[in-house]
């Protein structure tokens, strides 16, 4: 694995750690009206950003993974930030952080040998990031349909880094990150549609976060580890965002001077331990 690639899911992993400091400013804006403008806005800038490259061509198996990649990763921040709407931050980011779980379990089921090492260090990250968000869980019946949309969410990414693996074989990266994050915004507006949500109901003050979405968490963040995937399981990528919630509550304190729980500081590193054993036992086959 080239040694670029811890420097990029670091990168990926501060970026996607950003969202949360976004959605405050947002917080009036419907979810799904979110999702889409995130969605779309990461398609359109790299759209715009290739549009002078030389292009190459997806293959036509690839097309269809395309599509069902997309799909699932709409159906995911649309579940996610459905869920988190419903349910407390905290319980909504752990559940939607199951994705490497289901990896695992879908990897299995397709005859993929999973190191004893690599689901250890899973383990770990799981339970460490269980002790981060402790105090704010919330799971009692109240929540149950955010949790239960935020569980699912985790499964669609799950399925949405799957497919990747496959596709990124011999996709350039640009123009699979393009072509998912449209359909992506297509599956989101349909599911608005088909909601009675509009898609249009924002102030023009959100337009600046929609396009700080689009740039930093999605393309700077889930497509650069839709880069990663080429040369690791989708176990191991999947797994990359567990850490989300520890840089998140550290961006609160340094940008906002916000209180970081103790049960952030003793599961911080249980986290990243975890991370780290899952990336060092991995290698995309």
């Amino acid at each position: 694995m080239p040694k670029r690639i811890y420097l990029i899911l670091f990168l990926a992993l501060v970026s996607v750690s950003s969202t949360s400091l976004v959605i405050r400013h947002v917080a009036l804006v419907p979810a799904l009206t979110l999702a889409f403008w995130r969605m779309l806005s990461a398609s359109v800038l790299l759209w715009a950003y290739s549009a002078k490259r030389p292009q190459s061509l997806i293959q036509a198996a690839n097309r269809k993974r395309i599509v069902f990649a997309g799909f699932f990763l709409g159906l995911h921040f649309a579940l996610f930030f459905v869920g988190v709407r419903n349910t407390s931050v905290a319980s909504a980011t752990l559940l939607a952080n199951t994705g490497p779980v289901f990896t695992a379990i879908l990897s299995w089921l397709g005859g993929l040998k999973i190191s004893r090492s690599m689901l250890l260090g899973l383990a770990i990250s799981v339970i460490g990031i269980a002790l981060v968000q402790w105090s704010e869980l919330r799971l009692e019946g109240s929540y149950f349909l955010g949790n239960i949309f935020s569980l699912v969410s985790g499964f669609c990414i799950a399925m949405t880094y799957m497919f990747a693996s496959q596709i990124r074989r011999d996709t350039d990266n640009t123009l699979y990150g393009r072509s998912v994050f449209l359909v992506a915004a297509i599956t989101i507006g349909l599911i608005a549609l088909l909601s009675g949500v509009s898609i249009f109901d924002f102030e023009k003050s959100d337009l600046i976060w929609f396009l700080f979405l689009g740039i930093v968490p999605s393309i700077l963040g889930h497509n650069m580890l839709n880069y990663s995937i080429k040369y690791l399981s989708p176990t191991a990528v999947a797994s990359i965002p567990l850490g989300e919630p520890v840089l998140a509550s550290i961006f609160g304190y340094l940008l906002f001077f916000e209180k970081v729980p103790l049960s952030a500081l003793y599961g911080a590193p249980i986290v990243f331990i975890g991370i780290i054993l899952v990336i060092k036992n991995s290698v995309n086959g």
